[in-house]
């Protein structure tokens, strides 16, 4: 898998097949949730609720199968040693928005199973139309620690029973962390926004601004990479 993703790319001469592929799939969820988003706005329930819902699976889905096989970010198979320009340069503005941009992916990764739990929390189904349904939306304390628990057994046992090494480990640690990391927002937001309706509306686009954001910094360190930086063999 790897040398299938590190073969030569068809976006820039400089590019790996891998780097291509996930700057165009990070365009097309972008634009895909940006229209689910605009969808919402007027008002079509039942259509942002799919385009969002099943972008959002597939995006989660890819980050999965394609970050895991490739190493967990843009520089994991590169290193330093894929980046040709000056070090100052890349102290200074290619690492900071790499740090962006993986902070920001990391947040929405929490965000996009959240909002999937809260898209069917606080909406409705009628006929053929999905509306908000106002009022108050807040977990029990039962049912968070049950699923917290739950979550916990869960993803310890997959880890001892597979055993490995060590990074197949922290994949499970990982998944973990998401679920608690979505568990305790829910435990959070529902103080700051007890109304379902106007959480689901206020989480959805902040997620948006943050799904634009790492679509801006994966570009500028792709475009970096592998257009004004390139590392050129000799």
């Amino acid at each position: 898998m790897k040398d299938f993703l590190t073969a030569p790319g068809f976006l820039s001469p400089y590019g790996t097949f891998g780097a291509d592929f996930s700057t165009i799939m990070s365009w097309s969820f972008t634009i895909l949730f940006i229209y689910g988003w605009q969808q919402g706005r007027k008002h079509q329930g039942q259509r942002h609720h799919l385009v969002t819902l099943w972008g959002m699976l597939a995006m989660l889905a890819y980050f999965t199968i394609y970050y895991l096989a490739r190493g967990l970010g843009a520089l994991s198979v590169e290193g330093k040693e894929g980046f040709g320009g000056p070090d100052w340069v890349y102290d200074y503005i290619f690492s900071p928005i790499l740090l962006i941009h993986i902070v920001v992916i990391s947040i929405g990764l929490i965000l996009a199973i959240y909002m999937i739990i809260l898209g069917f929390r606080s909406s409705n189904k009628k006929d053929q139309a999905r509306l908000l349904i106002p009022g108050l939306l807040k977990m029990e304390s039962k049912t968070f620690k049950r699923v917290l628990g739950g979550a916990a057994a869960i993803c310890g046992i997959i880890a001892i029973a597979r055993g490995g090494p060590l990074g197949r480990i922290l994949v499970w640690v990982s998944a973990f962390v998401i679920i608690a990391g979505v568990l305790l927002l829910e435990r959070t937001v529902e103080r700051l926004l007890p109304d379902g309706a106007n959480r689901h509306r206020k989480i959805g686009t902040l997620t948006m601004i943050l799904y634009v954001i790492a679509l801006i910094t994966s570009t500028a360190t792709y475009v970096m990479l592998y257009y004004i930086y390139p590392v050129i063999e000799t």
